[in-house]
């Protein structure tokens, strides 16, 4: 594990991610950390997801962003984004075999999705991860919080696993995507149901 970095993290409302600079500094944050494998995104995929899915985010009430920066400077570490699941919601649409009615009926306020999670790779192994996680999620009231992630990432699965995610199945969320593991978390107000609370030491 690297020395520890110091880092402030910051609760961003959408129209503050909707001004240029913060909009562009998020931008390059996807561009460089999609761009690796097995993602393998290109600047005009980063720019697809930022004019389309990342618009279309901000238009969300519900929707959360955690900016990570250093302490000095200002340097951008990562972000992390998320909005509650709504009854229209398609999140779990995609199901390669569908989950009981009772697992996947939304009503606002029971699941916090994970959108996205970001952290540049010279920040990473240095517990980051587990505050940006704890920023972004820690304040939800509902019951639990679902993320989706690719089962060929294996420094993302072992993130997730040691975050308290277990899989409930696969995921193609449209034709042409790829398999996506679909992962929930039980949750409860003000900490994790398995002893985490803020300022709870991890190796993430």
């Amino acid at each position: 594990m690297s020395a520890p970095v110091p880092w402030t993290l910051d609760h961003i409302a959408a129209d503050e991610v909707a001004r240029p600079a913060m909009r562009a500094a998020i931008r390059a944050l996807y561009t460089e950390v999609y761009a690796e494998e097995p993602y393998l995104r290109t600047e005009a995929d980063a720019a697809a997801w930022d004019e389309g899915v990342l618009a279309q985010h901000l238009a969300n009430p519900y929707f959360r962003l955690v900016f990570a920066r250093s302490t000095e400077g200002g340097v951008p570490y990562g972000f992390a984004l998320g909005t509650a699941l709504q009854p229209d919601t398609r999140w779990w649409s995609g199901m390669l075999d569908p989950l009981p009615d009772r697992m996947t009926r939304e009503d606002g306020r029971q699941t916090f999705a994970v959108y996205e999670f970001v952290v540049r790779k010279q920040f990473r192994r240095q517990r980051l991860g587990t505050a940006m996680h704890r920023a972004l999620v820690g304040p939800w009231t509902g019951t639990r919080t679902t993320l989706t992630l690719r089962p060929s990432a294996p420094a993302a699965v072992a993130f997730w696993a040691r975050q308290g995610y277990r899989a409930v199945g696969f995921s193609r969320p449209y034709p042409l995507s790829p398999v996506y593991t679909m992962m929930l978390r039980d949750h409860e107000h003000g900490r994790f149901r398995d002893g985490w609370g803020p300022g709870t030491p991890s190796d993430a």
